[in-house]
């Protein structure tokens, strides 16, 4: 497999602004008080740990319900303002995972993991392809082997997204692992050969011919005695 890229093909994005949510502890835990909590208003979640217990969070949904629908990847760092009576401690975290209605949309449940922001920290950073690539130009077919590269930094270097330019990929070229280029500060864990992204070639289709007989039709043989019918037949009509 050919790898040709003329042009830079990578970006890393850090975060450009600070995302807060204002949320608050909650009492209860269950299908029960998450229905009622919904109908209050609150979005329920969970915000956990390696060295904090789970603790169960309700997030008022007029607050934080536009920042959270502008959210279009996890693992996005932010920060949560946690009220508890009069107290509020803030917390860095990555949120995990949102939790859709599957008919309705809307945002039912969020996980968040706390962070330690001078510590190394694992995540997992979105990859998103820019551009068209060549190969798809000419009808061939672009294959996204990597969605996420999991990295190893200080949780304010690592980047939010990392933008993959695919303009120059043609058939038979892939952007490798070990093509991408992050901050000195931030280690990539994962296999450096592994695929992110390829363009195959269009599958041919094959016509099958279909055979056509020619029907020949074969001459008609005249025999003697069919002359000599004929003969009489016309003697016969003279008379």
């Amino acid at each position: 497999m050919v790898r040709i890229h003329p042009r830079p093909f990578f970006i890393w994005r850090n975060i450009m602004e600070k995302i807060v949510f204002i949320a608050e502890i909650r009492e209860g835990v269950g299908k029960e008080v998450a229905r009622k909590l919904r109908f209050q208003g609150y979005i329920p979640g969970i915000l956990y740990g390696s060295d904090i217990k789970p603790i169960p969070i309700k997030l008022d949904r007029k607050l934080n319900g536009k920042i959270l629908k502008n959210i279009l990847a996890h693992n996005v760092v932010a920060e949560i303002k946690l009220k508890k009576n009069e107290e509020e401690e803030i917390f860095s975290v990555v949120l995990k995972e949102i939790q859709r209605d599957p008919i309705k949309d809307e945002i039912i449940h969020v996980d968040f993991y706390k962070l330690s922001v001078d510590k190394p920290v694992i995540m997992s950073v979105p990859v998103l392809l820019k551009g068209k690539s060549k190969g798809e130009e000419k009808g061939g077919i672009l294959e996204q082997e990597l969605r996420e590269i999991k990295v190893e930094g200080i949780l304010k270097e690592i980047p939010e997204t990392i933008e993959v330019n695919i303009e120059n990929l043609d058939f038979g070229h892939a952007i490798l692992v070990k093509d991408i280029k992050l901050p000195p500060s931030v280690k990539i864990i994962e296999d450096p050969e592994k695929v992110v992204v390829t363009v195959l070639k269009p599958k041919e289709e094959k016509v099958e011919e279909e055979k056509v007989e020619e029907v020949v039709e074969e001459p008609k043989v005249i025999t003697h005695e069919k002359v000599e019918e004929r003969r009489r037949e016309k003697e016969e009509k003279k008379e």
